[in-house]
């Protein structure tokens, strides 16, 4: 097997080894309709690595050897490949070089993690049944359902825990040991079993590196929980993460507060008010854009003097219009369509009772390409060009 450094002193970043191995090996990249473009990579195995690969759930390290990126680590049969974009002789001794920021990002938020799987576990009997962590996101998924304030007294209990500064510690117990311990696994383990505990918190199987204490994780986070699969998924975020995340809102709040010339905290009543002002404008402009719909409707030809009714207008209220091109089906036998906007882009609704409007949605597609659908009865989109040519259509 590869000898595993990252398991003899987690805080080793710079190691070197021998090449056991480097075969070429081919990956597809892009889609099969661009040409199916394959680039060449090599599949290089060393007698020993400080690189984490993908696994339990954990995206692998980053970093480089002897000066070359390495693209992706996987592990087979406790063989660890490294792929990387230039071969390397069988029997040279390399140079490798972990990426530490993301190493310790990946501790804190696994470590902190295994809290919150430990509390919930605890308070609630449920397991945690999937976990992804990337440079991107963490996520929990739990076979139960969490209440907000069941989060927000786990969310405070887990930094509780970070605060104690509790040790991290890690065994490997004998298969006597292992049968007599309580603890978290979920899958079958095969082989000697790493196990993960954080005293009076958390006791689990779990194969990654974490941080020495739990003082380390500095901050957890949980940013959001949703229904999945009849349970409930966290998203969370841990130390500089949930830290930079904090900037940011805390940025977006300020800019708000200044904006509408509040305090912080006053904020969001601030904003309520605001919206609730928003919408009462919103209903007085809705009724007087129907009011002047209502004129604009008065000034059309009379049916005695034309089977269409045609109609441009700046009100954009939806419903208005849709009411007005209603109204409008009752008065005349032809089409009744009323065009809201400019002539670069038009929204309409054209109705009628006795003539089809699949008909007129055609010539619209057809003479002015015209992104449209409905039925019989009724059609509405959007469409680009001249009140002439628009016009003209209808007759």
């Amino acid at each position: 097997m590869t000898r595993k450094l990252f398991y003899e002193d987690i805080h080793m970043t710079h190691f070197k080894a021998t090449v056991v191995s480097c075969e070429a090996v081919t990956l597809q990249t892009g889609s099969k309709s661009a040409g199916d473009k394959k680039e060449p990579l090599y599949r290089l195995l060393l007698d020993a690595t400080a690189f984490f690969p993908e696994e339990g759930g954990q995206s692998a390290d980053i970093g480089t050897i002897n000066g070359q990126d390495v693209l992706d680590v996987q592990i087979e049969n406790d063989l660890i490949y490294h792929m990387v974009k230039e071969p390397f002789p069988v029997g040279e001794t390399v140079e490798g070089h972990v990426d530490w920021q993301q190493r310790f990002d990946f501790m804190q938020q696994h470590s902190g993690e295994h809290i919150l799987s430990g509390i919930i576990h605890t308070r609630f009997g449920y397991n945690n049944v999937g976990f992804h962590l990337s440079t991107r996101e963490v996520t929990m998924d739990f076979d139960g359902i969490l209440t907000g304030k069941q989060l927000r007294d786990i969310e405070h209990e887990a930094n509780r825990v970070i605060w104690l500064n509790l040790p991290i510690e890690i065994s490997y117990p004998t298969g006597d040991e292992l049968s007599a311990l309580d603890y978290r696994s979920k899958i079958e383990i095969d082989g000697q079993v790493r196990i993960v505990t954080i005293p009076g918190v958390d006791v689990c199987a779990c194969c990654a590196p974490h941080t020495e204490t739990t003082g380390q994780i500095g901050l957890i986070k949980i940013v959001s929980a949703g229904s999945y699969k009849g349970g409930v998924r966290l998203t969370i975020l841990c130390g500089e993460r949930a830290l930079n995340d904090y900037y940011e809102k805390h940025q977006s709040i300020t800019s708000i507060a200044q904006s509408m010339s509040v305090k912080q905290e006053q904020a969001v009543e601030a904003f309520e008010k605001l919206k609730t002002e928003n919408l009462s404008l919103k209903e007085t402009a809705n009724t007087l854009q129907s009011k002047c719909l209502s004129m604009a409707l008065d000034a059309l030809p009379a049916p005695s003097e034309s089977a269409h009714a045609v109609l441009f207008t700046d009100i954009t209220d939806n419903i208005a219009i849709r009411n007005a091109v209603n109204d409008l089906t009752g008065r005349y036998e032809g089409y009744c369509a009323i065009f809201s906007g400019s002539e670069n882009n038009y929204r309409f609704i054209v109705g009628s009772k006795h003539l089809d409007c699949n008909e007129i949605a055609q010539k619209l597609r057809t003479g002015l390409g015209a992104k449209c659908g409905g039925n019989a009865l009724m059609i509405q989109g959007s469409v680009g060009g001249e009140k002439r040519e628009i016009t003209r259509l209808f007759h």
